[in-house]
């Protein structure tokens, strides 16, 4: 996210690991910051979930992204995705959502809408 704009919202089936971190982070990461045009200057933030901090994803990120931001695991004061989650689940709430089909259009609609206000 910018300050102004979300990036990529990315569905995942299963269990989150490093392996499937890694690829989102390779598939999104920097496609994510020419959308924002924010080009290489963004510092780029995850906490010390065990994930984000393996090996291969560092590595990763010490390639990608110039500046790092670790906090604390599941962190909400500090980790402003958390803010942008919870308005996005009150944002879909509202909604009658009966597949999980209609709830991943449900929230690409919302995650759209998200107003610059709230990032």
């Amino acid at each position: 996210m910018s300050a102004t704009e979300l990036g990529n919202l990315v569905f995942i089936d299963g269990i989150m690991n490093h392996a499937l971190h890694l690829n989102i982070l390779r598939d999104n990461l920097k496609f994510s910051a020419q959308n924002l045009d924010i080009g290489s200057n963004f510092v780029f933030h995850q906490d010390k979930e065990p994930k984000h901090t393996a090996l291969n994803v560092r590595l990763c990120c010490l390639y990608n992204c110039r500046q790092n931001l670790k906090t604390p695991p599941q962190s909400p004061d500090l980790n402003p995705i958390e803010h942008i989650w919870r308005e996005l689940e009150v944002k879909v709430r509202k909604h009658d959502i009966k597949t999980k089909s209609d709830l991943k259009t449900v929230m690409m609609e919302e995650w759209m809408n998200i107003d610059a206000e709230i990032t």
